[in-house]
């Protein structure tokens, strides 16, 4: 059991890991790439290669609703996330997207659950964390709050409603089948976009192809099976904490590549919104949130 606890630690790091260094290639990728032809490629490819898992899968009409469900959520989270970056910073993305390790312990109260002093706390120290980082720039450096940052905040509440969704589905149908019908799902509603909008020779640029290549097989296909893996052998609140690293990778990894400029700004508003993340996750959170059955 240790050892199996062990690896479900490090599969959930490494999911962490890849998508924290994501939101750099998104960015960057989405200045070549339309928003939803990066989606259609990604969730594609990814689909092709989880397509062989199916085999021995016991398919069920609750499988494909429930993956159904999965699926517009994700692709609703992941086409405002894209937009975002449009108009914000990875950094900056990733933090505000963290913010739904915060959120989904007041949507738990919603749906009835009991919720403990440490999510208070946690929102007030988020709400800090939000001023250093969005306060008008005058005097710091800092930037105002940007419709892009709006549209990210929507989608950290979109992936909230999504992990209890997860928490819900998983306990009831096989991970593989839901994975394979929730990126089928999203690459569905995505492909329009290349009859709206037909691809162009110009967009596929090197460093595109390499964005949909290493989204579609590392931060879908691999990160997202190592997630369902992991949460199947670690409580809810051991998989909020690890997540809570997430926007340390991002900022960490733009900061490297010179897409960012180190600040104390950026440092202490990160440290604040994760110090609400770790104070929501470890003091309290909601009752009755565990890992699947």
């Amino acid at each position: 059991m240790p050892n199996i606890r062990l690896r479900a630690r490090a599969a959930l790091l490494f999911s962490t890991l890849i998508w924290g260094t994501s939101f750099v290639i998104v960015q960057r990728a989405i200045a070549d790439l339309p928003v939803f032809h990066l989606m259609t490629f990604r969730f594609l490819l990814s689909l092709l290669l989880l397509l062989p898992l199916a085999r021995g899968v016991a398919w069920r009409k609750e499988t494909f609703q429930q993956g159904a469900i999965l699926g517009l959520l994700l692709f609703a989270g992941f086409a405002l996330q894209n937009y975002g970056l449009l108009r914000t910073t990875p950094s900056r993305s990733a933090f505000l997207i963290g913010l739904s390790v915060v959120i989904v312990p007041f949507l738990g109260k919603l749906l009835g659950r009991t919720i403990k002093p440490g999510p208070a706390i946690g929102s007030l120290v988020a709400a800090a964390g939000l001023w250093v980082l969005f306060r008008p720039a005058a005097g710091d450096g800092g930037e105002a709050f940007t419709w892009g940052d709006g549209l990210t905040l929507i989608s950290a509440f979109v992936f909230a409603v999504y992990v209890l969704a997860v928490e819900r589905a998983v306990a009831r149908e096989p991970v593989r089948g839901l994975a394979i019908v929730q990126f089928g799902l999203i690459a569905l509603l995505s492909a329009p976009s290349l009859l709206l909008e037909p691809p162009t020779r110009a967009e596929f640029t090197p460093y595109a192809l390499f964005a949909i290549l290493v989204m579609g097989v590392l931060a879908t296909a691999a990160a997202f099976l190592c997630q369902l893996y992991a949460q199947q052998h670690l409580s809810a609140v051991e998989a909020g904490v690890l997540f809570t690293l997430e926007p340390v990778f991002a900022a960490a990894f733009s900061v490297v590549l010179g897409v960012e400029v180190w600040s104390h700004q950026l440092a202490l508003g990160g440290v604040l919104v994760v110090a609400a993340m770790l104070v929501t996750e470890l003091w309290g959170g909601a009752e009755g949130v565990g890992p699947p059955t």
